[in-house]
């Protein structure tokens, strides 16, 4: 209610003589994280541009060759024709159906997939890296960086096309249905809360670079906590400090906390589509090694092999997660879950090194195929560790359904937490932080 009192306010006083008055009114006291933006400003679009703006049907303009188009665009990122290709694009492929409840998601897709832009992007890419094959050389002062310009202008200008695709199918989806009801349709969740197992490429990308200042926060989070953490009372301190105020201890004294780095170990499933998740996982924790004494990591399907140098040298999810999956090929894994072997394997490596320092992390949905759970091993696991969690990507209703072997294990860990996005990720870091 605060904000929207702000916003009113605000618009009593926004500049309506200029374009986006409204827009950075109501932006200014409504929007408080940069993921958000994204959000208002497609809201914003369907409730307050212009109706004249939304058509049934695009303006008949005369036919662009559309490839010919594409092309320029990113050669020269033409605004006006990035939109004259999109109307055409869209009228063209999108297969457009009146009255449909739908968010316009997969007439985005036929449309860019008819453009084929990502070829003509990788064509444009490659057409700007042989430019830069001359006699000086990539490798020449400057050339580096003007490639690696030249390459984020080509991105930014299919991000400008495949924009207009979305207005375009947008405009449609208004103009047949209302903004009410095309906004029911446009409730995607943020980028922090997208299930990361079943991301789409695009979205593991997004969530990629959300990745890189949460690992400074967390990072710089957990250390603060360790820094601010007291020692116990320091009796004779106190009853000293307390001879000056006749007899009461009105400061208590501490003793100074010995900060030590805890040990971590992370063993991680790889199979199917946990995968993607772990990979996400394993590779954040593997960002902040410096707040660890130790930092060990395992993967498995059948088989458990240590990856910790794979997590350490790579700081790019995707990358490690082709890396693991080319030694997980090499390795001979196996090609189904056993998490029973996984753990007496585990256990017979690292179990000597346990102790009460010692944090486990596991990641996995504890589906074994009806194999031997060898509950008894983690027991054991659990024993020598400080602590051991579990970090499922599935819910908890399903953690008694089909092959999931959860409800055996969750005995034996000191919590058991369902973890499916980067935000169930941090909340669960910071609380073991």
């Amino acid at each position: 209610m605060t904000e929207r009192v702000d916003a009113m306010r605000a618009v009593e006083i926004a500049e309506f003589d200029k374009a986006d008055g409204l827009r950075t009114a109501l932006c200014c006291t409504l929007v408080k994280s940069a993921e958000h933006l994204g959000v208002f400003n497609e809201v914003f679009d369907l409730y307050f541009r212009p109706q004249a703006a939304y058509r049934a049907v695009p303006e008949h303009k005369p036919a662009l060759n559309l490839e010919h188009a594409v092309r320029a665009v990113l050669r020269d990122g033409s605004d006006e024709l990035a939109r004259q290709a999109a109307e055409q694009g869209v009228a063209e492929f999108a297969r457009f159906e009146a009255g449909r409840p739908v968010a316009g998601v997969m007439y985005e897709r036929w449309t860019l997939a008819a453009l084929r832009l990502d070829e003509l992007v990788a064509q444009r890419l490659a057409e700007v890296a042989a430019s830069g094959v001359g006699t000086a050389g990539p490798d020449a002062p400057g050339q580096r960086l003007r490639l690696q310009l030249q390459r984020t202008e080509v991105t930014d200008r299919a991000a400008l096309l495949r924009g207009h695709v979305r207005k375009v199918i947008r405009e449609l989806l208004v103009a047949d249905r209302g903004p009410d009801a095309v906004a029911k349709t446009l409730r995607q969740p943020l980028t922090a809360d997208i299930d990361i197992s079943m991301a789409s490429r695009e979205q593991l990308l997004e969530i990629q670079r959300v990745m890189e200042p949460l690992r400074h926060k967390l990072a710089t989070t957990m250390m603060r906590k360790r820094r601010n953490r007291t020692g116990p009372v320091n009796v004779r301190a106190t009853l000293r400090a307390s001879m000056a105020t006749g007899g009461v201890p009105a400061r208590v004294v501490h003793h100074r906390p010995r900060p030590t780095k805890p040990q971590l170990y992370v063993l991680a499933d790889m199979s199917g589509s946990v995968a993607t998740f772990a990979a996400f996982s394993v590779t954040l924790i593997s960002a902040m090694s410096q707040l660890y004494s130790r930092l060990r990591s395992f993967v498995f399907i059948q088989n458990a092999a240590e990856v910790t140098d794979v997590f350490r040298d790579t700081r790019d999810p995707a990358r490690a997660l082709t890396a693991i999956g080319a030694y997980v090929t090499a390795s001979e894994l196996g090609g189904y879950t056993d998490y029973g072997r996984a753990l007496r394997q585990f256990h017979g490596t690292v179990g000597r090194q346990l102790e009460r320092r010692s944090t486990v992390l596991i990641f996995g949905d504890a589906r074994g195929n009806y194999l031997p759970s060898e509950e008894a091993t983690l027991s054991e696991i659990a024993r020598r560790a400080g602590s051991v969690y579990w970090l499922n990507p599935e819910p908890g209703a399903r953690w008694d359904s089909g092959d999931s072997m959860m409800r055996a294990y969750q005995p034996h860990c000191t919590a058991a937490v369902t973890c499916r996005t980067l935000n169930d990720l941090r909340r669960f870091i910071e609380q073991i932080g």
